[in-house]
């Protein structure tokens, strides 16, 4: 038996679809799964830009220790390091590709049009398009995967386990297809692109599927995971009149935006008097938090910015402000904090290996040691970007050797016995709207249990409640024929694991405040 293809890649943010085309690039033929529709990722929402030490008053030097201070002394400092100080060339060739940077062109750096964000020390986030930066980005990145050879995309499709052979290599998995067909997927390589979990909380930026799938199936395949209880909060989701949170990015605040409550007292002095808007976001969340908790309103007002400034500098963000009911340029906006970053996840190295053989995680699934305890402003999609050329070229080295006519063989053999199984998958009662109801009771639990702040017994009770409620819906570890069922169970393994790890961190650090 022979791979299907060399390398599977689930998830189609920019973290995975980069990979995809840089391996394709390569001559390495990748299926690449997308579980939504390939426009629809959190990449996609991204506003804020990309962190990168690009201007001559600024330094790798500077960029690593901001992000260090921030990460509150839980970075892996040699991590750091290798990020920051590879993100610039890969820019510099993303702008060769065609990616419409404003500050850079041809090669050459406008420092005058890089911005600043929260508890950075220089402008230096990168902005693309204008002021929605990851639309921007990934519509490019998606025109160019559409036309490469090596690069098979399927829509609609979900990854539903991991396989291994009797080595303990991974060597692809198990899909479900728009149609609810299910099949096996063999590959040399797989890499998990899946993004996060924020979606769980009940208050969140995220697009409704980011509840973790990737880490939970991952999980069960016994490979090593670390930091889940460091959850980041934004502190300005835009609260719609429906409810719903969008996000405001965070350079809105670093062109002037002031926070205040419905008293119009500027209430960031009483927290953090000295950067106030610009402390870290833990600070601002925190902060917001508290206001909350007092019973008090929170407003965004960006009228020291000026109509004219905010139509120019963020024409997106007051788009999605008036669909969500609210004009940026003429009103305060309601904001709240909201889950935005999973910032634990599955530990990888430099070359974003797992602890399982040929298992690769990129992007928000996974755990670097970039972040530490609570993450840099924008640099979410520098770690996306970096690990994408980084884990590619690992692969590319081990997939390919070179001779005088640079043939293209595998470097190794793989077993790839495994029996499938398909008459094990379980069908399940579980309607769409039932899982619905779940996920709403379940996304409040976690919300007033493990958010902003957090308290040891409310975690024990809560975990409690989990393992009730799993017993009752009698949710198993297996592979159900019901997509929503599959959701569930991977959502309930993600809250429990999310839930032990927020017990087991005994100190406030970084996004969270123990509650004792």
């Amino acid at each position: 038996m022979k791979a299907d293809f060399q390398v599977l890649i689930a998830g189609s943010g920019l973290s995975g679809l980069l990979t995809g085309i840089l391996l394709a690039r390569s001559g390495i033929e990748v299926l690449l799964l997308a579980k939504e529709a390939i426009t629809e990722s959190s990449s996609a929402y991204a506003q804020g830009g990309i962190a990168a030490p690009l201007s001559e008053l600024d330094s790798v030097t500077k960029h690593v220790q901001d992000t260090i201070k921030v990460g509150q002394g839980a970075c892996e400092e040699k991590t750091v390091e290798f990020y920051i100080s590879k993100i610039n060339d890969c820019l510099f060739l993303l702008e060769e590709w065609g990616v419409p940077f404003l500050a850079l062109k041809n090669g050459k750096v406008d420092s005058t049009k890089l911005l600043q964000e929260a508890a950075h020390s220089e402008r230096r986030i990168l902005k693309i398009g204008s002021d929605l930066s990851g639309k921007a980005l990934m519509k490019v990145l998606w025109e160019i995967a559409c036309r490469e050879k090596n690069l098979s995309i399927s829509q609609g499709s979900v990854l539903l386990e991991l396989l291994k052979n009797k080595y303990n290599q991974a060597i692809g998995g198990i899909v479900q297809d728009i149609n609810q067909n299910v099949y096996q997927v063999l590959s040399y390589f797989t890499v998990l692109a899946t993004g996060g979990f924020a979606s769980l909380y009940e208050k969140s930026t995220n697009p409704k599927e980011n509840i973790g799938e990737g880490l939970a199936l991952a999980i069960r395949a016994g490979v090593d995971y670390r930091g889940l209880e460091f959850v980041q909060f934004h502190p300005t989701a835009l609260r719609s009149k429906e409810d719903k949170y969008s996000l405001i990015s965070e350079s809105v605040r670093g062109e002037g935006a002031i926070l205040v409550n419905q008293k119009a007292e500027r209430f960031m002095q009483n927290y953090a008097p000295e950067k106030l808007e610009l402390a870290s976001r833990s600070q601002v969340s925190y902060a917001i938090w508290c206001e909350e908790q007092k019973g008090n309103q929170v407003f965004l007002d960006l009228n020291k910015i000026g109509a004219r400034e905010i139509k120019k500098k963020f024409p997106g963000i007051c788009q999605l402000s008036l669909e969500a009911g609210f004009d940026l340029c003429k009103e305060k906006v309601p904001v709240s904090s909201a889950a935005h970053y999973t910032i634990g996840g599955l530990s990888v190295n430099l070359e974003s290996k797992t602890s399982l053989d040929n298992l690769y995680a990129v992007g928000e699934v996974a755990s670097s040691g970039l972040h530490g305890a609570d993450r840099l402003a924008s640099n979410s999609l520098l770690e996306c970007i970096v690990g994408a050329f980084y884990s590619s070229k690992d692969i590319e080295k081990q997939l390919l050797f070179s001779d005088k006519e640079f043939s293209r063989k595998p470097k190794l053999e793989y077993d790839f016995e495994y029996d499938l199984g398909l008459d094990t998958i379980e069908s399940s009662g579980l309607s769409e709207q039932e899982t619905k109801l779940v996920f709403k009771n379940l996304r409040k639990e976690i919300w007033q249990n493990l958010s902003i702040v957090r308290k040891s017994s409310a975690i024990r009770e809560f975990i409690l409640s989990l393992e009730k409620s799993r017993s009752e819906l009698d949710l198993r570890q297996v592979i159900y024929n019901n997509l929503y069922s599959n959701e569930l169970k991977n959502a309930f393994l993600v809250s429990e694991k999310l839930a032990r790890s927020c017990l087991l961190r005994k100190e406030s650090l970084g996004c969270h405040r123990i509650d004792l």
